[in-house]
């Protein structure tokens, strides 16, 4: 696949400027075209095998001396200074994004996926109403075997919150699935790491009944909650039961936009969830936060599971007029919610996965028939964002050959 596809302006002009004027020595720190090192910090990116391990890919000694001062650059290259500092140490420090990060595949990954993996609002779709997008299918064979293809199934998991998976062999398991994907190990609940969601007359638990289950995030006792939600399907025959999902940060702007005041007050009042599994020792799990998590003023996290609401605390705990505020924005935001023509609506067969971003997508289902005949086998799993990021910006890259390459640059 060439490389041009993934071509990186930004990175390469900023590599050129570095390039471009001579290094020098200031009262501040290194100054390197228009950027300036502290002395503190040229220290900290010292990437000499006396500072850096080249397989841990961590730093095996630093100086946290306030003190400390680079004295001289004994010489520069395009991607690397060669630098000493006041206690005598002479290291090596990156000069520019392939310096910091590799050859071209490692820093055109990160320019292109870096953001997106770190849940930047500016990076994501939000969806008012499901189009095309939304529905997309990617095929298992495909992703398996092709890297390109699974890069582009991941980022728009990332982008839209919502992945659609077919042809998944149902005489596995999700985690077998997942384990051939490289995106394990899974989240571990008090359900184990595959709970199976199998239709049964008058169960305990709605998750498992024919009745519509309406829109969720899951396990939102967790501190914090686990970042994706996977359901496979093993057998479906039901009339009904489609599988629906939400954009929650499609509602929440919402009611930004008609409520602010109320959006203000679900995104302050803290709540808690908790979940006690009697039946399990040391399974007491409590988690506190508002409805809306936000980051930098922008929405990041939506914790929204009644199940696990301690309503106790909460009463105990908040005003009296914050409830009533809070209750009347809740009962808006879920009027938002629970909107149908907003709705992902889809019939899961057999053989199909779909992941919803915990933190940002709800998931539900509607009614079904009942009767003898029913069967609606689902397998619910959980997986962690790292090991998606993890797989995003893969290169397949032996970073260490640049590093190989810099004493003898230098």
């Amino acid at each position: 696949m060439a490389l041009s596809r993934f071509s990186s302006p930004s990175l390469a002009l900023k590599s050129k400027i570095f390039a471009r004027s001579l290094a020098s020595i200031t009262p501040e720190g290194i100054v390197d075209g228009s950027q300036t090192m502290l002395h503190l910090e040229s220290r900290f990116a010292c990437v000499c095998p006396s500072c850096y391990g080249k397989f841990s890919k961590q730093k095996v000694a630093t100086s946290h001396e306030s003190d400390i001062k680079a004295t001289e650059i004994l010489k520069e290259t395009t991607n690397y200074l060669k630098v000493r500092w006041c206690d005598g140490h002479h290291g090596i420090v990156p000069r520019t994004p392939r310096g910091y990060y590799g050859p071209p595949p490692v820093v055109n990954a990160i320019d292109k996926y870096y953001k997106l993996s770190l849940r930047h609002y500016s990076e994501i779709k939000v969806w008012d109403e499901p189009d095309e997008n939304v529905y997309q299918f990617w095929n298992y064979e495909d992703i398996l075997t092709d890297d390109q293809a699974m890069k582009d199934y991941l980022e728009h998991f990332m982008r839209y919150g919502l992945v659609f998976l077919r042809n998944c062999d149902t005489a596995s398991s999700p985690e077998k699935v997942m384990e051939s994907l490289h995106l394990t190990p899974m989240f571990h609940t008090v359900y184990g790491v595959e709970d199976p969601v199998i239709y049964k007359p008058n169960p305990e638990n709605v998750a498992y009944s024919a009745k519509t289950l309406g829109q969720h995030t899951d396990i939102s006792y967790n501190m914090p909650p686990p970042n994706i939600f996977g359901l496979m399907c093993i057998h479906n025959n039901v009339h009904g039961g489609e599988s629906t999902f939400r954009d929650q940060y499609s509602a929440a702007l919402q009611l930004k936009a008609t409520r602010p005041d109320l959006f203000d007050v679900l995104a302050t009042t803290p709540r808690r969830h908790r979940f006690n599994a009697l039946k399990m020792r040391f399974w007491h799990h409590v988690n506190e936060d508002p409805i809306f998590v936000l980051k930098e003023g922008h929405l990041y996290r939506i914790v929204d599971f009644m199940s696990s609401f301690d309503e106790y605390h909460f009463i105990s705990h908040i005003d009296l007029e914050t409830r009533k505020k809070w209750w009347e924005g809740y009962q808006l935001y879920r009027e938002y919610t629970q909107d149908q023509s907003k709705m992902a609506k889809i019939r899961l067969n057999p053989g199909d996965i779909v992941l919803a971003d915990n933190w940002r997508v709800t998931h539900g289902r509607t009614a079904f028939i009942e009767g003898a005949e029913a069967k609606r086998h689902m397998y619910a799993f959980y997986l962690h964002w790292n090991h998606l990021q993890g797989r995003l910006l893969d290169t397949n890259i032996d970073e260490n050959l640049e590093l190989d390459e810099i004493d003898e640059q230098n």
